[in-house]
């Protein structure tokens, strides 16, 4: 069996936005007067796409701000209907007799003790407004502020601290064996944490997603511990699995390192990595070999299997 067979992308991506949405909630519930929180997404073409702004007004009282039409490049602006469904979600269109972000933003007023569903609230605008697939397309200075939970090995458990086996060397380069699947999965999360561009999001399955580029690419350590496999959607929605199952055995047949694997009506790049021992400098190879590979045929495999591409590329 496939070592991802199990895998669920709707199912792991609802899991990342309501894990989101709870550690959101928890930070507003901290929140004071001294700076608001910014949750933001861009895309590689246009700048600023899309924005929810919270502010602590004080005696628990927060205000959630949403840009209002000619805030954002004219790209990105509100249309009509996305206007008329935030007043229909209860959000006070812009009104020009206030004094602060009210004038030019939607806006909704909450409080700390009930930040959950504020935080609810900004989950479905960056979702169904802004059209966010998943969290990791945030600003990654946000969520490494936000994304703050213990991390987990594979099978969903807590991780212990290693002090005794170094975690990620200075140079990675260098190999380090790991004492089983849980520490593997501790090293792989640390050594792309360590990469400033990136901030992985871990699932409820221990997969950690991470955006790279319009790319997004999952990381999963097996329970053998045997093995790091980096994997990537790039269609979905396939029409006829016997002709998709024809097509990618093609272009296995030419592949150097990466595979392509059908999974339900959805096309996977693939790419295994040894893990014993674990060198850090190859999962990042891995994972730039994958964002290459699924960014550069995922339109025309669309296009050939009848599907449609994972994520817009201009997301």
């Amino acid at each position: 069996m496939s070592p991802y067979a199990d895998f669920d992308l709707d199912r792991s991506t609802e899991r990342a936005w309501v894990d989101f949405g709870a550690r959101l909630g928890e930070v507003l519930s901290m929140m004071d007067a001294t700076e608001p929180l910014t949750v933001s997404t861009h895309d590689g073409r246009h700048g600023l796409a899309g924005y929810v702004k919270f502010v602590a007004l004080g005696r628990d009282s927060l205000c959630a701000l949403i840009p209002g039409k000619s805030l954002l490049p004219s790209e990105h602006r509100l249309t009509d209907q996305q206007m008329a469904a935030l007043t229909a979600a209860g959000w006070n269109p812009p009104d020009p007799g206030q004094a602060d972000d009210r004038a030019t933003h939607f806006w909704l007023l909450g409080s700390q003790g009930q930040s959950d569903e504020l935080a609810r609230q900004a989950v479905e605008v960056l979702r169904q407004v802004f059209g966010v697939h998943h969290p990791v397309f945030l600003a990654a200075d946000v969520l490494a502020e936000i994304l703050q939970a213990t991390p987990a090995d594979p099978q969903g458990n807590s991780l212990a601290v290693w002090d005794d086996v170094a975690l990620v060397p200075a140079d990675d380069n260098i190999a380090v064996m790991p004492a089983n699947a849980a520490h593997l999965a501790q090293m792989v999360a640390r050594a792309l944490a360590e990469v400033p561009e990136i901030t992985p999001m871990r699932d409820a399955d221990g997969d950690l997603a991470i955006r790279v580029g319009s790319a997004m690419v999952f990381v999963r350590v097996p329970s053998d511990g045997q093995e790091i496999l980096v994997f990537a959607p790039v269609v979905h929605d396939v029409d006829g699995r016997s002709r998709a199952t024809e097509v990618l055995n093609d272009i296995n047949a030419h592949a150097r390192w990466v595979r392509f694997a059908l999974l339900r009506d959805r096309v996977f790049v693939t790419m295994s990595i040894l893990g014993r021992p674990f060198v850090g400098a190859h999962l990042r190879q891995a994972i730039a070999e994958v964002c290459k590979v699924a960014d550069g045929v995922d339109d025309l495999l669309a296009q050939s299997l009848h599907g449609r591409t994972a994520f817009e590329a201009d997301v």
